[in-house]
């Protein structure tokens, strides 16, 4: 194809026919990548959406055969609970500086408490609840002064 020029009114340069062709063709192209773009990206979001839909259905399902964060706290808190009210059902242990706390099962005895022998009755109070698969005795022994 011949380069045609023309001399523009008011300019003192020459455009070329093929430059403005190509600006044009140029100009196409990336019209239609950023159509492209926007396609993939439109894309793209709706199929999040509709995964974000079935993700939140098998959530649901799974949520009902495991259980939460919320029911599992729940339920150290009524062992921790039972252990405390059997301690105190029980004679001869002091409770004012005793501590109990659970996590899935397994119950933690801290603090102490005045003789020596209420360590190892805690604990025995602790593993006859039901629910409690073990005990860390961490309770300590303090003197009373007279």
């Amino acid at each position: 194809m011949p380069a045609l020029t023309r001399k523009l009114p008011g300019e003192s340069r020459s455009v070329s026919n093929t430059s403005n062709i190509e600006g044009s063709k140029m100009r196409a192209v990336a019209q239609i990548g950023l159509v492209v773009a926007l396609a993939i990206t439109i894309a793209s979001f709706s199929a999040l959406a509709q995964n974000g839909n079935s993700s939140a259905a098998v959530a649901s399902a799974d949520a009902g055969s495991a259980p939460g964060a919320k029911s599992v706290r729940i339920a150290n808190r009524q062992l921790a609970r039972k252990v405390r009210g059997a301690m105190a059902k029980a004679k001869g242990i002091d409770m004012t500086q005793l501590f109990v706390y659970a996590k899935g099962g397994v119950v933690t005895l801290s603090g102490s408490v005045p003789k020596s022998d209420q360590v190892n009755r805690a604990g025995e109070i602790a593993r006859s609840v039901p629910g409690v698969s073990s005990v860390d005795n961490r309770l300590s022994v303090y003197a009373i002064e007279r």
